[in-house]
Parts: structure tokens; sequence; C-alpha cells
């Protein structure tokens, strides 16, 4: 697929809903905070279809980050390589654990922006 931001709204809408959906699966499978939060809100997550249907799931703050923060874990630590964290300047950081998956997804999101902002290799 070329580079979704040049297809059109409705190709845009539908990869969204798809990752969406996907998102919210792999947060049941994977991840003890959103567990608890499905069953706790009386959440079905087939019914999680689309962008829309967000504003039925609870915001996620920083002070959840900052108590739960183990249990928002979606794999095994030891497949964590890498750690970023806030700097706490309004309270305690928080820490996010990161795979070689996500180092490479924030270099690709690094990528995009030095394109969009005219800034290429050379």
């Amino acid at each position: 697929m070329k580079d979704i931001e040049f297809e059109s709204i409705d190709t845009i809408k539908a990869f969204q809903d798809e990752k969406l959906r996907k998102a919210v699966l792999y947060l049941k499978e994977h991840s003890p905070y959103y567990q608890r939060l499905f069953e706790k809100c009386h959440i079905n997550i087939n019914n999680i279809r689309q962008i829309e249907d967000l504003v039925n799931i609870p915001f996620t703050d920083k002070k959840d980050l900052q108590i739960f923060n183990e249990d928002f874990l979606c794999v095994p630590k030891e497949k964590i390589i890498d750690y970023i964290t806030t700097s706490g300047t309004l309270g305690e950081p928080v820490t996010f654990g990161c795979t070689e998956i996500d180092l490479q997804r924030l270099a690709y999101n690094e990528k995009k922006s030095f394109s969009c902002a005219g800034l290429h290799p050379g």
C-alpha cells in the first residue's frame, strides 16, 4: 500500500477502523489493565468496530499509567529492549517499555515527520 496519507478519506477511515479492531482485540488478549477495564465497564470489544465507538471506552489518564504501569505491558518483559520516560514535570514520571517493533515504528514516524517537513536523506 502506498502512503496512507495520500489515500481517499474513505480508505483512510476503513484503515483506521480495521487497525482499531485489531488493537482492541490485542489489548483484550494481552493487557491485564484493559482486561480489567473491559470487564469492569461491561465493554464487549465486538461492539468497538469503528473510531466513533471509542467514546464507549473510558479515557486512560496519566494517573492510571503511573499506578498500573506494569499492567499496560502487553509483551513478556524479556522483549523490552529500551525504556522511554516522561519528564515527570507535573508529578511522577511514567515509563514505557519498548520492543524492537516499537522502536522501528518510532523511527518510521520520525522519518515521515522529517519528510513532511521537506527534509530528506542526502
